[in-house]
């Protein structure tokens, strides 16, 4: 065991294979717009479809944070058991989805997949708040905490990698329905451990309210300003990251060839693999805040070159992606520690503790941007002349369409994200840590208020 580490290897290891089949099944999901239009949906109503139940997600999730934050199981646990019945949910709404027959009435394989997306959206949320908020009281150190966020960040970039890197070459083989069924089988099958090796280590002298009220949760939510700009940040760092969502078309349209998918997924893994394995020694040595917006600057210098080099040369543009996927590894990883760290800063700032809150809120931020993520590339496809249905010949302009959408829009999110985070995001490292000694009762208010030299406020006031 890595000496000064409250967790063990094994249950590290357990909360990073989580995470990698987690995000094989949510990467093999992320391509539902494809299986839309190719099951003969026009992209502008799979579009308005993918889009709609997001109203739905803005009462569920908060109500499932309520929820976690108020409920105590038997056994004494939190989250894990919340985990527990995801996992089995995610993989049986997950099917549902991609089982809809291309034969059926349009408006049946409309209402079909209402009704399944709608499902896994709860699912997931069962699933994934509980799995991120659980950090907080795997232990109270913010440096391993951010060591487990950023294990669980890479493994699920693993996860996303190769289902990005495989449906191209599955799917065909098997379709839709019999490649989801594998895809899914091999996710639950990796999830399963941290069911039974996670385990939860609340502070018994800790400071705040573990189980708030609704009005300790409200106030909260009102005191925690860093939430909702780690928030804003991740909704448009994530709608800007169109590069899985366009891989496929890229391949078909822009280098003739589905399967050439998975060379520009390949490049991009590449990327986003090095770079999350990087960030924990980067995050060590200066503070994760500044780690972050370096790797933007330099995404969207990236972005901006590769647009203007183009596709035509084969190698030149597989280089570039590669370099303008470094963006997607820094924020994909350091942004959900953003949000843990936000944790100690409200329940410092509150008295109350409303982990459960905080990453339902994360949770619907996530399935936020994948949602209008999709819409985004789907509309964008359809101004540019896209023509639906799997195997249709498209317009010459639409190649070049398709590589200004995976080039600038990066580039535009990300600056955008970059400059909300300067402007307004002001935790750092250091402090968040004095925040959480204070939180777990291991020093008194006016020690962290020493520490902290009054930047943030006295502890409990606005």
């Amino acid at each position: 065991m890595k000496l000064g580490y409250v967790t063990s290897k094994k249950e590290r290891i357990a909360y990073c294979l989580f995470f990698l089949g987690q995000n094989i099944l949510w990467g093999y999901a992320g391509y539902v717009e494809t299986f839309l239009t190719d099951i003969g949906i026009t992209a502008a109503a799979a579009a308005a479809i993918l889009l709609a139940p997001k109203l739905w997600d803005a009462v569920n999730d908060v109500l499932f944070g309520y929820l976690v934050d108020r409920h105590v199981f038997k056994n004494g646990q939190k989250f894990i058991p919340w985990v527990r019945i995801g996992t089995s949910a995610i993989g049986i709404t997950t099917v549902a989805m991609f089982a809809i027959p291309a034969s059926m009435n349009q408006a049946l394989k409309i209402i079909w997949f209402l009704v399944a997306y709608i499902l896994f959206d709860m699912s997931y949320t069962i699933l994934d708040t509980p799995a991120f908020a659980v950090t907080t009281v795997m232990t109270p150190d913010v440096s391993e905490r951010t060591d487990i966020i950023a294990g669980g960040k890479l493994w699920a970039m693993v996860g996303g990698v190769i289902a990005t890197v495989l449906v191209p070459v599955v799917r065909p083989m098997l379709g839709w329905f019999g490649a989801c069924v594998v895809f899914v089988a091999v996710s639950v099958a990796l999830m399963i451990p941290m069911l039974y090796r996670v385990k939860e280590r609340p502070a018994p002298q800790a400071s705040a309210a573990q189980n708030p009220k609704l009005r300790d949760m409200l106030r909260y939510l009102r005191r925690n300003r860093y939430l909702l700009v780690a928030l804003a940040a991740l909704v448009l760092l994530g709608v800007s990251s169109v590069e899985q969502k366009m891989a496929i078309y890229m391949g078909r349209i822009c280098l003739g060839q589905e399967n050439m998918a998975t060379l520009v997924s390949g490049a991009a893994a590449v990327a986003v693999i090095i770079v999350c394995a990087v960030v924990p020694s980067l995050a060590r040595k200066w503070d994760k805040f500044y780690v972050l917006c370096g790797g933007l600057v330099f995404a969207i210098v990236m972005d901006v070159a590769a647009w203007f080099l183009g596709y035509d040369n084969l190698a030149v543009a597989i280089v570039m992606v590669m370099l303008k996927c470094t963006g997607l590894g820094f924020w994909q990883v350091i942004i959900y520690m953003l949000i843990a760290d936000t944790v100690e800063y409200g329940t410092y700032k509150s008295g109350a503790r409303a982990a459960g809150i905080t990453f339902s809120l994360q949770c619907f931020a996530a399935k936020l941007k994948n949602g209008l993520i999709g819409s985004v590339v789907l509309l964008s496809l359809a101004k540019v002349g896209f023509q639906e249905g799997e195997g249709a010949v498209q317009p010459a302009r639409v190649a070049d369409g398709v590589w200004g959408l995976f080039c600038l829009l990066p580039a535009v999110g990300f600056a955008l994200a970059l400059v909300i985070l300067l402007a307004f995001y002001k935790l750092r490292s250091r402090d968040v840590q004095t925040m959480s000694r204070y939180n777990n009762g291991q020093i008194s208010q006016a020690e962290a208020e020493a520490l902290l030299q009054e930047k943030y406020g006295k502890a409990g006031e606005p």
